[in-house]
């Protein structure tokens, strides 16, 4: 959830500007849900993908696996806190279209957190590598000096 809010913070805040002359919504529109439709999913996929992808970075060993379940853990939260208070785990999904939205939301989630995931650790790789040889050229350059 704190990816996806991150992802709405950043589309809704710093990039509304941007976004309102490239999608030209206006505040009397902003509301229209075929209009802002689209910056929720990108907002969505992009908050899971930073989201997956400093997950698949810190995990000590299967990266792309930690990063596909922030997305599977953001969206299995809100049904278990509304199963546990006596509610549906879905409260306010009950027509065709916000199954949709919800199913299309949650397929973008896992996409952009593979995505990111996958990103995470072939930055993870480079750094290593990157270390490994800096750690040997530092030795060879002590071992010259002695």
């Amino acid at each position: 959830m704190l990816a996806l809010l991150l992802g709405l913070l950043l589309v809704f805040g710093i990039f509304a500007p941007i976004l309102s002359v490239v999608f030209g919504l206006e505040p009397s529109r902003a509301s229209a849900v075929p209009t802002i439709l689209p910056l929720i999913v990108f907002a969505d996929g992009f908050g899971f993908y930073f989201g997956g992808m400093l997950a698949g970075y810190y995990a000590h060993q299967r990266r792309v696996l930690h990063g596909v379940l922030v997305a599977v853990t953001a969206f299995g939260i809100s049904p278990a806190i509304n199963l546990a208070s006596g509610r549906s785990a879905f409260p306010a999904v009950d027509t065709t279209w916000t199954v949709v939205l919800v199913a299309a939301l949650f397929a973008v989630s896992l996409g952009a957190a593979y995505v990111g995931a996958r990103r995470g650790a072939a930055l993870y790789t480079y750094n290593l590598g990157y270390l490994r040889k800096r750690r040997a050229s530092e030795r060879r350059s002590r071992e010259r000096q002695q």
